[in-house]
Protein backbone atom coordinates (compact mmCIF):
# COMPACT_ATOMS: atom_id res chain seq x y z
CA UNK A 1 0.00 0.00 0.00
CA UNK A 2 1.49 3.52 -0.82
CA UNK A 3 2.42 5.68 1.89
CA UNK A 4 1.94 9.03 -0.59
CA UNK A 5 -0.93 11.08 -0.52
CA UNK A 6 -4.03 11.15 -2.70
CA UNK A 7 -5.38 14.80 -1.86
CA UNK A 8 -3.04 18.00 -0.49
CA UNK A 9 -5.39 20.23 1.55
CA UNK A 10 -3.13 23.99 1.94
CA UNK A 11 -4.61 26.20 5.11
CA UNK A 12 -3.81 29.38 4.45
CA UNK A 13 -5.18 31.42 7.31
CA UNK A 14 -3.58 34.72 6.34
CA UNK A 15 -2.19 36.27 3.27
CA UNK A 16 2.16 36.65 2.99
CA UNK A 17 3.89 38.38 1.24
CA UNK A 18 3.92 38.28 -2.33
CA UNK A 19 7.24 36.46 -2.90
CA UNK A 20 6.72 34.36 0.02
CA UNK A 21 3.23 33.49 -1.13
CA UNK A 22 5.08 32.72 -4.64
CA UNK A 23 7.09 30.17 -3.09
CA UNK A 24 4.62 28.77 -1.19
CA UNK A 25 2.20 27.59 -4.16
CA UNK A 26 4.80 26.69 -6.13
CA UNK A 27 5.65 24.09 -3.31
CA UNK A 28 1.74 22.82 -3.07
CA UNK A 29 1.47 22.54 -6.85
CA UNK A 30 4.77 20.40 -7.21
CA UNK A 31 3.72 18.50 -4.97
CA UNK A 32 0.54 17.92 -6.33
CA UNK A 33 1.69 17.50 -9.77
CA UNK A 34 4.75 14.98 -8.63
CA UNK A 35 2.34 12.92 -6.77
CA UNK A 36 -0.86 13.59 -9.50
CA UNK A 37 -3.29 14.62 -7.18
CA UNK A 38 -5.65 17.40 -6.83
CA UNK A 39 -5.42 20.54 -4.21
CA UNK A 40 -7.82 22.18 -1.88
CA UNK A 41 -6.82 25.20 -0.46
CA UNK A 42 -8.62 26.55 2.37
CA UNK A 43 -9.22 30.26 3.23
CA UNK A 44 -9.91 31.72 6.40
CA UNK A 45 -12.55 34.47 6.18
CA UNK A 46 -13.50 36.57 9.12
CA UNK A 47 -13.92 40.59 9.23
CA UNK A 48 -10.86 41.98 10.03
CA UNK A 49 -10.08 42.98 13.81
CA UNK A 50 -8.85 46.48 12.57
CA UNK A 51 -12.37 46.82 11.53
CA UNK A 52 -14.30 45.93 14.58
CA UNK A 53 -12.14 48.48 16.39
CA UNK A 54 -13.42 51.51 14.52
CA UNK A 55 -16.74 51.27 15.96
CA UNK A 56 -18.44 51.27 12.68
CA UNK A 57 -21.84 50.88 12.17
CA UNK A 58 -22.93 47.02 11.46
CA UNK A 59 -24.07 47.95 7.92
CA UNK A 60 -20.63 49.28 7.23
CA UNK A 61 -19.06 46.50 9.02
CA UNK A 62 -20.68 43.68 6.97
CA UNK A 63 -19.81 46.00 3.43
CA UNK A 64 -16.09 45.92 4.55
CA UNK A 65 -16.24 42.38 5.22
CA UNK A 66 -17.92 41.73 1.95
CA UNK A 67 -15.23 43.73 0.43
CA UNK A 68 -12.48 41.50 2.20
CA UNK A 69 -14.41 37.97 1.29
CA UNK A 70 -14.72 38.92 -2.20
CA UNK A 71 -10.91 39.93 -2.20
CA UNK A 72 -9.86 36.74 -0.78
CA UNK A 73 -12.38 35.33 -3.48
CA UNK A 74 -10.59 36.79 -5.74
CA UNK A 75 -6.97 35.79 -4.86
CA UNK A 76 -8.04 32.03 -4.37
CA UNK A 77 -9.85 32.58 -8.40
CA UNK A 78 -6.75 33.22 -9.86
CA UNK A 79 -4.53 30.74 -8.22
CA UNK A 80 -6.71 27.93 -9.06
CA UNK A 81 -7.04 29.26 -12.59
CA UNK A 82 -3.20 29.29 -12.08
CA UNK A 83 -2.36 25.73 -10.96
CA UNK A 84 -5.52 24.53 -13.43
CA UNK A 85 -4.23 26.17 -16.39
CA UNK A 86 -0.29 26.40 -16.16
CA UNK A 87 0.28 23.59 -14.12
CA UNK A 88 -2.20 21.01 -15.11
CA UNK A 89 -2.71 20.38 -11.42
CA UNK A 90 -6.96 19.59 -10.25
CA UNK A 91 -7.48 22.42 -7.35
CA UNK A 92 -10.54 23.62 -5.50
CA UNK A 93 -10.86 25.99 -2.31
CA UNK A 94 -13.15 26.54 0.61
CA UNK A 95 -13.55 29.30 2.32
CA UNK A 96 -14.40 28.78 5.98
CA UNK A 97 -16.06 30.95 8.34
CA UNK A 98 -15.87 28.53 11.35
CA UNK A 99 -13.78 30.00 14.01
CA UNK A 100 -11.09 28.92 15.21
CA UNK A 101 -10.09 28.25 11.80
CA UNK A 102 -7.78 25.40 12.16
CA UNK A 103 -10.49 23.42 14.29
CA UNK A 104 -12.67 23.98 11.15
CA UNK A 105 -10.15 22.73 8.43
CA UNK A 106 -9.02 19.82 10.81
CA UNK A 107 -12.81 18.61 10.97
CA UNK A 108 -13.09 19.08 7.51
CA UNK A 109 -10.30 16.52 6.86
CA UNK A 110 -10.03 14.38 9.69
CA UNK A 111 -11.89 11.20 8.44
CA UNK A 112 -10.01 10.92 5.06
CA UNK A 113 -7.39 8.47 4.26
CA UNK A 114 -4.33 9.07 2.06
CA UNK A 115 -4.27 13.07 2.90
CA UNK A 116 -2.18 15.45 4.02
CA UNK A 117 -2.32 19.05 5.49
CA UNK A 118 0.24 21.56 4.15
CA UNK A 119 0.61 24.80 6.14
CA UNK A 120 3.85 27.25 6.32
CA UNK A 121 6.33 28.85 8.14
CA UNK A 122 8.79 31.99 7.44
CA UNK A 123 11.44 32.88 9.17
CA UNK A 124 9.77 36.37 10.07
CA UNK A 125 7.00 34.70 11.88
CA UNK A 126 8.21 31.72 12.71
CA UNK A 127 6.37 28.76 13.80
CA UNK A 128 2.43 30.26 13.62
CA UNK A 129 0.38 28.78 15.95
CA UNK A 130 -2.19 27.57 13.24
CA UNK A 131 1.06 25.24 12.22
CA UNK A 132 1.08 24.11 16.18
CA UNK A 133 -2.58 23.21 16.12
CA UNK A 134 -2.33 21.42 12.99
CA UNK A 135 0.33 19.48 14.33
CA UNK A 136 -1.05 18.77 17.73
CA UNK A 137 -4.56 18.32 16.51
CA UNK A 138 -4.40 16.87 13.06
CA UNK A 139 -4.82 13.10 12.55
CA UNK A 140 -3.36 13.53 9.26
CA UNK A 141 0.19 14.36 8.17
CA UNK A 142 0.94 17.76 8.30
CA UNK A 143 3.53 19.31 5.57
CA UNK A 144 5.43 22.67 6.44
CA UNK A 145 6.36 24.09 4.21
CA UNK A 146 9.43 26.78 4.54
CA UNK A 147 11.09 29.61 2.92
CA UNK A 148 14.29 27.36 1.33
CA UNK A 149 13.83 26.63 -2.02
CA UNK A 150 14.21 23.56 -3.22
CA UNK A 151 17.31 22.37 -5.37
CA UNK A 152 16.75 19.22 -7.67
CA UNK A 153 17.23 16.59 -7.24
CA UNK A 154 15.86 16.86 -3.57
CA UNK A 155 18.10 16.28 -0.83
CA UNK A 156 15.56 14.49 1.84
CA UNK A 157 16.34 13.36 5.43
CA UNK A 158 14.36 10.79 7.62
CA UNK A 159 14.48 10.84 11.50
CA UNK A 160 13.86 7.75 13.52
CA UNK A 161 14.33 5.91 16.86
CA UNK A 162 14.89 2.35 16.61
CA UNK A 163 15.88 1.51 19.90
CA UNK A 164 12.27 1.92 21.93
CA UNK A 165 10.30 -0.69 22.83
CA UNK A 166 6.81 0.90 22.09
CA UNK A 167 5.05 -0.89 19.26
CA UNK A 168 3.61 2.45 18.09
CA UNK A 169 7.15 4.20 17.70
CA UNK A 170 8.24 0.74 15.94
CA UNK A 171 5.33 1.21 13.34
CA UNK A 172 6.42 5.10 13.32
CA UNK A 173 9.75 4.38 12.51
CA UNK A 174 8.57 1.93 9.40
CA UNK A 175 5.85 4.55 8.19
CA UNK A 176 9.03 7.31 8.10
CA UNK A 177 11.12 5.26 6.17
CA UNK A 178 8.79 3.61 3.96
CA UNK A 179 7.26 7.48 3.18
CA UNK A 180 10.56 8.62 2.43
CA UNK A 181 12.01 5.73 0.39
CA UNK A 182 8.77 6.36 -1.81
CA UNK A 183 9.03 10.16 -2.38
CA UNK A 184 13.20 9.43 -3.09
CA UNK A 185 12.11 6.87 -5.20
CA UNK A 186 9.47 9.22 -7.23
CA UNK A 187 11.21 12.42 -6.69
CA UNK A 188 14.32 10.46 -7.80
CA UNK A 189 15.91 12.26 -4.55
CA UNK A 190 18.66 11.31 -2.51
CA UNK A 191 17.63 9.80 0.96
CA UNK A 192 19.44 9.94 4.05
CA UNK A 193 18.75 8.24 7.56
CA UNK A 194 19.52 9.92 10.94
CA UNK A 195 19.44 8.17 14.20
CA UNK A 196 20.67 10.67 16.98
CA UNK A 197 21.16 9.04 20.28
CA UNK A 198 22.82 9.96 24.14
CA UNK A 199 26.11 9.76 24.93
CA UNK A 200 27.34 7.20 27.99
CA UNK A 201 30.72 8.09 28.88
CA UNK A 202 31.55 5.08 30.88
CA UNK A 203 34.95 4.14 32.33
CA UNK A 204 34.84 0.68 30.71
CA UNK A 205 35.25 1.23 26.95
CA UNK A 206 34.59 -1.99 26.28
CA UNK A 207 30.83 -1.36 27.67
CA UNK A 208 31.05 1.37 25.76
CA UNK A 209 31.71 -0.04 22.50
CA UNK A 210 28.92 -2.61 23.56
CA UNK A 211 26.22 -0.12 23.80
CA UNK A 212 27.35 1.68 20.46
CA UNK A 213 27.25 -1.43 18.26
CA UNK A 214 23.84 -2.12 20.09
CA UNK A 215 22.52 1.47 18.88
CA UNK A 216 23.95 0.68 14.75
CA UNK A 217 22.86 -2.72 14.72
CA UNK A 218 19.24 -1.62 15.90
CA UNK A 219 19.34 1.02 12.93
CA UNK A 220 20.36 -1.41 10.96
CA UNK A 221 17.74 -3.90 11.48
CA UNK A 222 15.25 -1.70 10.70
CA UNK A 223 17.06 0.31 7.69
CA UNK A 224 18.11 -3.21 6.06
CA UNK A 225 14.09 -3.17 5.00
CA UNK A 226 14.53 -0.51 2.76
CA UNK A 227 17.51 -0.93 0.51
CA UNK A 228 18.84 2.59 1.60
CA UNK A 229 22.65 3.08 1.04
CA UNK A 230 24.55 2.60 4.01
CA UNK A 231 27.12 5.64 3.89
CA UNK A 232 23.91 7.83 3.86
CA UNK A 233 22.39 6.51 7.32
CA UNK A 234 23.80 8.57 10.04
CA UNK A 235 24.09 7.24 13.89
CA UNK A 236 25.06 10.18 15.47
CA UNK A 237 25.86 10.75 19.53
CA UNK A 238 24.73 13.99 20.60
CA UNK A 239 21.27 16.36 20.89
CA UNK A 240 18.87 15.39 18.43
CA UNK A 241 17.89 18.74 17.83
CA UNK A 242 21.15 19.82 17.32
CA UNK A 243 22.74 17.07 15.40
CA UNK A 244 19.58 16.93 13.18
CA UNK A 245 19.96 21.01 12.29
CA UNK A 246 23.67 20.42 11.65
CA UNK A 247 23.25 17.72 9.02
CA UNK A 248 20.80 19.82 7.49
CA UNK A 249 22.86 22.60 6.70
CA UNK A 250 25.71 20.10 5.77
CA UNK A 251 24.12 18.38 3.64
CA UNK A 252 21.74 21.15 2.06
CA UNK A 253 18.51 18.91 2.96
CA UNK A 254 15.17 19.97 1.42
CA UNK A 255 12.63 18.14 3.43
CA UNK A 256 13.31 16.47 6.77
CA UNK A 257 10.43 13.62 7.78
CA UNK A 258 9.48 13.13 11.46
CA UNK A 259 6.99 11.34 13.82
CA UNK A 260 4.89 12.28 15.92
CA UNK A 261 2.38 9.54 17.99
CA UNK A 262 -1.35 9.83 19.54
CA UNK A 263 -2.38 8.72 22.66
CA UNK A 264 -5.27 7.70 22.10
CA UNK A 265 -8.18 9.15 19.84
CA UNK A 266 -9.60 11.36 22.87
CA UNK A 267 -5.86 12.91 23.17
CA UNK A 268 -3.84 15.53 21.17
CA UNK A 269 -0.81 14.27 19.08
CA UNK A 270 2.34 13.63 21.20
CA UNK A 271 4.97 15.86 19.59
CA UNK A 272 8.27 14.91 21.13
CA UNK A 273 10.75 17.61 22.63
CA UNK A 274 13.09 17.02 19.46
CA UNK A 275 10.62 18.22 16.93
CA UNK A 276 9.29 20.66 19.03
CA UNK A 277 13.24 22.31 19.47
CA UNK A 278 14.13 21.44 15.62
CA UNK A 279 10.86 23.01 14.08
CA UNK A 280 11.97 26.52 14.70
CA UNK A 281 15.20 26.13 13.74
CA UNK A 282 15.08 23.89 10.77
CA UNK A 283 15.21 25.94 7.36
CA UNK A 284 14.11 23.00 5.13
CA UNK A 285 10.62 21.35 5.09
CA UNK A 286 8.97 19.35 7.51
CA UNK A 287 6.66 16.16 6.94
CA UNK A 288 5.73 15.41 10.51
CA UNK A 289 3.86 11.85 9.86
CA UNK A 290 1.24 10.65 12.70
CA UNK A 291 0.47 6.93 14.14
Amino acid sequence: MSNLPKHLYWAIEHPAERSVKALYWRKVHTLAHVFSIPVTMLNATDTPRIFKGLRLSNTKLAELHAAEKQQIQDQLDALQALFVTKYHVQASYKMITEKPFFEAAINLVKQQENTWMVAQSSAKIGIPNIVWQLLRNCPIPTYIAKEKNWRMPLNILAAIDPTHENDKQSALDHKILATAAEIANLCQAKLHIIHCYSPVILADHEIQKCLEKIYRENSHEIIDEYDIDSHNVHLIAGDPAEEIEELCQTLDIDLVIMGAVSRNSLERIFIGNTAQEVLPILEADVLLLKV
